[in-house]
């Protein structure tokens, strides 16, 4: 694993599980979740980006005030400008319902807690957290990409894992530090399985650019971010193949060279993420557009999914992978803290490569050609064209 000088707000960290459950699947994952919820005896954390108010997310707070009501110790870590900009997707009555309904978790005695970055530049511009973690006393995590919304478990693709073993112990450190001065200082860690059943091999990334020291935000960071730094690097040497899923692809400028790199050395890249009806604007999807013309240049293959790409995961080589929140994208470099969980272990490229195998049969995904692009309306390309220097605000 590459060592790099350590950046304040970042955790690297070799790591195992002892066992390990992919949940590709959405039912299976929001299955997983209420479960755990349910049987929670002490303590149960959740951190999301937002929540909404559909049935995911009034199933999901109905069992945390449950918990809550039955003694167990719950905190709810939800990005405040994440919140805000789910919000514009609920109705004003939608709005105050949810404030409702955690205001009752709240009098219940959970905590709910509202991230904020510490520096004022950074609580303007959109930066937050962005990473999902849910654990408790009974020695599981489940880590992964998904909110609590509709969005994640009736539509788009995601991809969470359930864990148990030291690395939920990692999981754990990620959660209390993202809550600073708000953890409780009585919190038990998860409880390990007495006879480990297995020792999978893994590498816990984790990076929060608004830890970084200099004055300006996120207009100028004196720190590069770790976990983008070892992504681009694995990219740049890949041999064979990169495949990846992102929501929508736009990533920091070291990622974009080192994928240009990688494609002029004959290296075969598969790039799935979502079309521009996934969000009710196109805003996302027009900034990912800006760099269709080069990518297809490039060789590589854009695969747009009709009804939303939200996973987060890249496969390089058929022989190492990571997963977890962190997008392809400048705000993943530079605005909001993220995490991806890397590993090489055989049983786990087997799932992995299953996803990619499934994502090229699936008619949803439709590749995005050089015809295609040729017959974009004037206003189109005149929009991405506009759009390019701005993009990674979007």
């Amino acid at each position: 694993m590459i060592r790099p000088a350590v950046s304040v707000g970042s955790i690297i960290e070799a790591s195992s599980a002892t066992e390990f459950t992919a949940l590709w699947d959405r039912d299976a994952e929001w299955d997983r979740r209420i479960e755990m919820i349910a049987t929670a005896r002490s303590f149960l954390h959740l951190s999301t980006l937002y929540v909404e108010w559909d049935e995911v997310g009034r199933e999901a707070l109905a069992e945390l005030l449950k918990a809550q009501q039955r003694g167990v110790a719950t905190i709810l870590l939800i990005d405040r400008f994440g919140q805000r900009l789910g919000g514009y997707l609920m109705t004003r009555t939608d709005r105050a319902r949810l404030r409702d309904k955690l205001n009752e978790l709240r009098r219940a005695g959970g905590q709910v807690v509202m991230y904020s970055p510490k520096h004022v530049i950074d609580r303007y511009v959109g930066c937050g957290h962005h990473i999902k973690i849910q654990l408790s006393d009974r020695g599981e995590a489940i880590f992964g990409s998904s909110n609590l919304s509709r969005s994640s478990f009736k539509e788009w693709n995601e991809f969470s894992v359930a864990l148990r073993g030291p690395i939920v112990d990692v999981l754990s450190r990620n959660f209390n530090e993202l809550l600073g001065s708000s953890v409780p200082a009585s919190t038990p860690l998860p409880s390990k399985p007495s006879l480990p059943s297995q020792n999978i091999p893994m590498d816990y990334w984790s990076y929060n650019p608004t830890e970084d020291p200099c004055r300006w935000g996120a207009f100028h960071r004196c720190q590069t971010n770790p976990l983008t730094a070892m992504l681009a690097d694995k990219i740049r040497n890949a041999q064979h193949t990169i495949r990846l899923t992102s929501f929508y692809y736009k990533p920091a400028r070291v990622i974009v060279e080192a994928l240009k790199e990688a494609t002029s050395r004959g290296v075969t890249v598969d790039i799935f993420h979502s079309n521009a009806s996934s969000l009710n604007t196109p805003l996302p999807w027009l900034a990912a557009a800006t760099g269709y013309e080069s990518l297809v240049r490039q060789g590589a293959n854009i695969y747009e999914n009709q009804h939303g790409e939200h996973s987060k995961i890249i496969l390089i080589d058929d022989k190492w992978t990571a997963f977890g929140s962190y997008n392809f994208e400048d705000a993943a470099d530079s605005r909001w803290a993220e995490a991806m969980l890397t590993t090489k272990d055989p049983s786990i490229l087997a799932v992995i490569r299953a996803i990619f195998q499934g994502l090229d049969s699936d008619p949803d995904n439709e590749l995005v050609t050089a015809e295609e692009l040729n017959k974009w309306p004037l206003m189109q390309r005149v929009s991405t064209k506009l759009f390019r220097p701005i993009k990674g605000w979007f």
